[in-house]
C-alpha cells in the first residue's frame, strides 16, 4: 500500500522538463523502456551503443542516463566513467544481469546513482527514474547573493528564469555542487554570466571561501600580471611594496575571469601553468606558490575561432574548457523576459525605498516584443530607470517610453550587418548615457575593453553630448 502512495504522489509532479537517456542494445528493451517512460510523461531520448550514446549527451539536454553494462562498442562501465569526466554529476542508472551485479556495485561505489539487475519490474524502474528525476527537480539554490547591490532573490526553482534553457543551468549549477572542475561559461555580453559564475561558487563546497571577481578587459596592459599574479617589492619602478595578486586572493576559494579572451598571449603562457600546476609566481618573486583555486571563466567571443587565428592557445582553451555552459541570448527565451521584468522592478521598488509597483499590460507586451540586443543587462537598466521615473503604483507606457528617447529606433536596413550596426550603436550610447560618459564603466557594462569602446565609438561617431 506504501509503495503505491509514492508512486502516486511522485507521478502528480510534471517531469517535462527533465530528459532521460535510456541506453540498451536490445530493441525490445529498449523500445519497452522508452514507452513506458513517454506514457508517463518522461521525455526521453534512447541509444543502442556507445557512439550512439554520446551523440545524445552531446546535444545538452539530457538529465538522466539510464545505461546497460554490456554494449556493443563498450561497456556502460566506460559509459559511466566517460560522463563522470565530461559531465561531471550527471546521474548515471546501470542495468545489468544478475551475474554481473558485482560490476554494478562496484560502479556505484564509484559514484553511479543506482543500478537494476535483469530481469526487472517495469513499476520498480519507473518508480526509481521518477525518485530520482523528483531529486533532480526539486533542487534548492542558495541565491541570497544575487539582485542589485546585495539584493536576495527567494531560493528555488527559477532563479535564472522559466526557460528550459535556463533551468538546465540550474540543475548543472546543482550536479556541480561538489565538483572542481574548471567552468568556461559563453554567451552575448549582458547574458548573465557573472550571475551564473556566482550560482556555481555559492553552491559549491568553496560557497564560504573568496570569490574573486575579475574583468580582464579592464586591466591595464601593462599590470595584468602584476594584477593576477601578484609581484615583490621592487619588481619594477612603481613597485613600492609586495602586491597580492588575484590569484592569492581567491586561494582555497573561486576566481572569475570575465573577458578570458582579453588576456595577452604572454600573459596566457603564465595563466596556463597556474591551471596545470597550482602554483603561481609573483612578478619578481623567486618561490613559486601553491595555490587551491577553482577557475570559472567566461567569454563572448568564439573561443575556438581565436584559437585557430592564433589569439588564443589551444592547450589553455582545453585546461578551461573542461566544463562548457552557454548562456543563449535573451531573445531567444522570451518566456523569461517578463519573469525577469517583474523580478527587477520588485528588487528597483526595494532598493529605491519606494513602494511596490507593478507592471502594465501595455508594458508587458511592449517588453515581450523588444529586441534587448543588451540582452538581461538592457532590460534591468531600462527597468531602473522606469520605476524611477514612474509616478503611481503600475509602471505605464509613457515611462517605458522615456527611456528611449535619447536613442534612436531600429530603422529598416537593407541587410543584417547595418541592422547589428544599428542595433550596435544604440546599445553604446545608451551605456555611456547610462554611467554619465565614464568610458572605463560603459565598456564594463557592455562586457569589451576600453580600447574596442573607443574604437566603437569613433566608428560610429558617438560623441557625448
Amino acid at each position: 500500500m506504501t509503495k503505491t502512495t509514492d508512486i502516486l504522489d511522485i507521478q502528480d509532479i510534471d517531469f517535462s522538463d527533465l530528459c532521460v537517456l535510456v541506453v540498451e542494445d536490445d530493441e525490445i528493451m529498449r523500445l519497452s523502456l522508452e514507452d513506458r517512460l513517454l506514457i508517463e510523461g518522461i521525455p526521453v531520448r534512447v541509444a543502442c551503443d556507445l557512439a550512439g550514446a554520446h551523440k545524445q549527451l552531446a546535444k545538452g539536454d539530457i538529465d538522466l542516463v539510464v545505461t546497460d553494462i554490456r554494449l556493443p562498442d563498450g561497456s556502460g562501465a566506460d559509459l559511466f566513467y566517460d560522463i563522470s569526466h565530461h559531465y561531471p554529476g550527471m546521474p548515471v542508472i546501470l542495468m545489468t544481469a544478475f551475474s554481473e551485479v558485482a560490476d554494478a556495485v562496484t560502479l556505484v561505489k564509484a559514484g553511479a546513482l543506482d543500478y537494476l539487475a535483469k530481469p526487472f519490474d517495469l513499476q520498480d524502474f519507473i518508480k526509481k527514474i521518477q525518485r530520482n528525476l523528483s531529486r533532480i527537480q526539486d533542487h534548492n539554490l542558495s541565491a541570497d547573493f544575487l539582485g542589485l547591490d546585495g539584493l536576495g532573490i527567494p531560493p528555488g526553482n527559477g532563479i535564472l528564469g522559466k526557460s528550459t534553457s535556463m533551468r538546465r543551468i540550474e540543475r548543472l549549477v546543482v550536479r556541480l555542487a561538489n565538483v572542481d572542475s574548471s567552468v568556461l561559461i559563453t554567451g552575448e555580453s549582458g547574458v548573465g554570466k557573472e550571475v551564473v559564475a556566482s550560482l556555481l561558487h555559492h553552491n559549491s563546497q568553496r560557497a564560504n571561501k573568496p570569490f574573486i571577481k575579475v574583468n580582464c578587459a579592464a586591466l591595464p596592459q601593462n599590470l595584468i600580471e602584476s594584477e593576477l599574479f601578484g609581484h615583490e617589492k621592487g619588481a619594477f619602478t612603481g613597485a613600492l611594496q609586495r602586491h597580492i595578486g588575484r590569484f592569492e586572493q581567491a586561494n582555497t576559494g573561486t576566481i572569475f575571469l570575465d573577458e578570458i579572451a582579453e588576456i595577452p598571449p604572454e600573459t596566457q603562457v603564465k595563466l596556463l601553468r597556474v591551471l596545470q600546476e597550482q602554483v603561481v609566481d609573483r612578478v619578481g618573486g623567486k618561490q613559486p606558490i601553491p595555490l587551491d583555486v577553482r577557475i570559472i571563466a567566461a567569454t563572448q567571443v568564439e573561443l575556438n575561432e581565436a584559437v585557430k587565428d592564433s589569439r588564443f592557445r589551444s592547450d589553455l582553451y582545453w585546461r578551461l574548457n573542461v566544463i562548457h555552459v552557454h548562456i543563449p541570448a535573451l531573445c531567444d527565451r522570451r518566456e523569461d523576459i517578463l519573469f525577469l521584468a517583474r523580478m527587477f522592478v520588485e528588487q528597483h521598488a526595494k532598493k529605491m525605498g519606494l513602494p511596490a509597483k507593478q507592471l502594465s499590460g501595455e508594458v508587458e507586451a511592449k517588453l515581450h516584443s523588444m529586441a534587448f540586443p543588451g540582452n538581461v543587462r538592457e532590460l534591468r537598466n531600462i527597468l531602473e530607470r522606469a520605476v524611477a521615473l514612474s509616478d503611481g503604483p503600475r509602471i505605464m507606457a509613457h515611462d517605458l517610453m522615456s527611456l528611449n528617447e535619447d536613442a534612436e529606433e531600429l530603422a529598416p536596413s537593407s541587410t543584417l550587418k547595418e541592422s547589428v550596426a544599428c542595433a550596435e550603436r544604440q546599445a553604446i550610447h545608451q551605456a555611456l548615457i547610462h554611467n554619465d560618459w565614464v568610458i572605463g564603466q560603459a565598456a564594463e557594462d557592455l562586457g569589451i575593453s576600453r580600447k574596442n569602446l573607443w574604437e566603437k565609438m569613433k566608428r560610429y561617431e558617438i560623441e557625448k553630448e
